[in-house]
């Protein structure tokens, strides 16, 4: 299923002067409604030229809800960009659908995209997410106070391998906790994840906000580390792009590109209060615990274009290390920083310290 986004202001306006028309003056109406129609369709025909139109697949959940947001809110309108959009259901599926045609931008995960790339789908990683750290949570019920408590216990990892498993597995070691100390069980992401906690089938599980603020404020548990603190070096948020508007349609790739980043500044620094009221709702979640969740990952909300060459070597390095990809795997042709360079020089974008 597809939703296009489209600007109907200047069609509501041109609506509202025809249906306003009235009275004795007919003729000295439709004269100067001929005349003036004609010089309006002019203009709405060199505002459309000015709009560019991209075929995306975007995530959702608190990880695609500010770009969701800025949609919405008609930021990406006042930037010239509309979007066809198909409804997200996995990074695969956007692999398949970029390899159609359907699709010319995504989003997701790197660890994901990297190694179909290298096997031959047509695109290239353009720019980083609005955040592309591990914002993922380690979460574990009351009894459980410390790492060390975790001995003997089960916990949650979403999958049976990816970044938040490796996540859990470099948290643990930190901590001085070996695998074999734990039974670790691939118990989804979201809600799946929260409710294998609430139901006692996990003692901990990595998962995603607002369900690690949810579960203290409903009592259910605690955070115990965030994964970002641990390996603050995982690479888990990009853009992706295909060959085919990379090398056909530059102008069109570069205004997004450039939109994207510009929109999600906007409403961190000026549309952020709004952006809680309409998340909260997005997420069917209490508005102030929403915020709460929020500002407790705003440490990572970088908005930062340029893909960092080290973070892909090393997030490569790492799931390689637990044999979850290929030794032949590498980063090298899956990406270009030729467009997110221009985005953050256009935007005074400075790489973050962190």
């Amino acid at each position: 299923m597809k939703k296009r986004i489209i600007a109907t202001l200047l069609t509501a306006v041109l609506s509202l002067s025809a249906l306003t028309g009235c009275g004795d003056a007919t003729a000295k109406t439709v004269s100067a409604t001929d005349t003036t129609t004609e010089s309006t369709d002019a203009g709405a025909a060199e505002a459309e030229d000015d709009f560019v139109t991209i075929k995306a697949y975007f995530a959702i959940g608190m990880t695609g809800a500010v770009n969701r947001f800025a949609i919405q809110k008609g930021l990406y309108e006042k930037e010239g960009v509309r979007f066809d959009i198909t409804d997200f259901e996995s990074n695969d599926a956007a692999l398949s659908l970029i390899s159609r045609g359907d699709v010319e931008v995504a989003d997701g995960d790197p660890s994901t995209y990297i190694p179909a790339i290298q096997n031959g789908v047509p695109a290239k990683l353009v720019g980083n997410m609005w955040r592309y750290q591990g914002c993922f949570w380690l979460i574990a019920n009351n009894d459980i106070q410390s790492f060390e408590d975790l001995k003997g216990k089960t916990i949650g990892t979403q999958g049976a391998s990816g970044g938040m498993k490796l996540s859990v597995l470099k948290m643990l070691e930190a901590n001085g906790i070996s695998e074999d100390d734990v039974t670790l069980v691939a118990n989804g992401i979201y809600q799946d994840a929260y409710a294998t906690l609430t139901s006692g089938e996990v003692d901990a599980t990595i998962i995603h906000n607002p369900y690690a603020t949810l579960s203290e404020n409903e009592g259910i548990g605690h955070p115990l580390g965030r994964a970002w603190d641990y390996i603050p070096d995982y690479y888990t948020g990009t853009i992706i792009a295909s060959d085919k508007i990379i090398n056909e349609d530059p102008e069109r790739l570069q205004k997004f590109i450039t939109a994207y980043y510009k929109v999600h500044e906007e409403v961190k620094n000026e549309y952020f209060d709004e952006f809680i009221e309409w998340a909260a709702e997005y997420m069917n979640t209490d508005k102030e615990l929403l915020r709460q969740a929020v500002e407790s990952e705003i440490d990572v909300w970088a908005d930062y274009p340029v893909i960092p060459e080290d973070r892909l070597t090393k997030t490569i390095e790492y799931l390689q290390s637990y044999g979850w990809l290929d030794e032949s795997i590498s980063a090298e042709g899956t990406y270009t920083n030729e467009f997110a360079q221009k985005a953050a020089d256009e935007l005074g974008l400075q790489k973050p310290a962190n």
